[in-house]
């Protein structure tokens, strides 16, 4: 099963990937691929409209006709072959399509490494988050990448904010490294997940050990950042008055519920240990005091009840 893991993330590499289709799912055996599609790394998608059907003697591509039965009600292809096979019917499950899920496969790598905080896209479709991952006085910011050797990958992937913010990032690369630096301002340690991932009856193990203390160079922003505990942050809430008649205590669970929702970074914590990164509350801050002056504008005339978003 590993070596079907690693030729689905070598797959996931290419800038054009196909999805995987039924014919290719039988040659990975029995309940492969619902083990991929349980686990996140794999979900259904589109159902093709044109196969190479291998019930066909002749292996012809068709684009089968979707028929009802007027009996059963069961539907099925049907395809007029060009050669002597005549009329061929085509079960509809031969036409299912699977495409790869980098946030799923982000979530199955949180579970397996036991990482701490909150699963979060930074890229979409290209950047996750996976989250803190503490080995005795050690710690990274995991991350995983799709395409950091696809063309364009420096113009696309550089607004990687998460990333950018931490001050030890790690990320694991589905299966190819990059030909080139892809953060010029940040060098973050660079891993691949198909060499330290594998797949057996007992589900996904990654093992970190060989990749967690590679030197790690952040952004320099990351360097200055401030980090400030939740009670902290919530002082500065309650100090700046940008909610009406908020006391401590609500404040604090109002910057806990922005963090776990990602609008705040924070250092992947949960409980006391939570730390929240200063520049990032004073742009939510900014936000809802924004939100707050809109309310006011649009109703001059009455009294305005304040509210606010996470």
């Amino acid at each position: 099963m590993t070596e079907w893991l690693r030729r689905l993330l070598s797959r996931a590499e290419l800038q054009h990937a196909a999805p995987v289709t039924v014919q290719e799912a039988r040659r990975w055996g029995p309940g492969a691929v619902e083990r991929f599609v349980a686990l996140g790394l794999l979900h259904p998608t589109t159902p093709a409209t044109t196969i190479r059907y291998e019930g066909c003697d002749h292996g012809c591509y068709m684009k089968p006709q979707i028929i009802t039965n007027a009996v059963t009600g069961e539907q099925s292809g049907v395809h007029g072959c060009a050669y002597d096979c005549g009329v061929v019917r085509i079960p509809l499950n031969e036409l299912r399509l699977w495409a790869f899920d980098l946030p799923g496969t982000a979530k199955a790598v949180a579970r397996a490494v036991d990482a701490g905080g909150k699963v979060i896209e930074d890229v979409p479709g290209r950047l996750v988050e996976v989250g803190r991952v503490v080995a005795g006085e050690t710690w990274r910011d995991l991350f995983l990448a799709r395409g950091l050797a696809w063309d364009e990958a420096t113009k696309e992937l550089a607004d990687a904010r998460r990333l950018k913010a931490s001050a030890a990032p790690l990320v694991l690369a589905l299966a190819t490294l990059p030909v080139r630096p892809v953060w010029p301002d940040c060098k973050p340690a660079i891993g691949l997940l198909a060499d330290v991932a594998s797949f057996d009856r007992r589900g996904l193990t990654v093992d970190l050990d060989g990749v967690l203390r590679r030197p790690t160079n952040p952004h320099g922003d990351a360097v200055a950042a401030e980090w400030i505990s939740v009670s902290e942050a919530a002082r500065r809430l309650v100090a700046e008055d940008v909610v009406d008649g908020l006391d401590l205590n609500h404040a604090k669970a109002r910057v806990s519920t922005a963090a776990s929702r990602g609008h705040l970074h924070d250092n992947g914590m949960k409980g006391p240990g939570r730390r929240i990164e200063s520049g990032s509350l004073a742009k939510w801050m900014l936000r809802l005091r924004k939100e707050n002056l809109a309310e006011d504008v649009d109703a001059p005339r009455r009294k305005s009840r304040r509210r606010y978003s996470c």
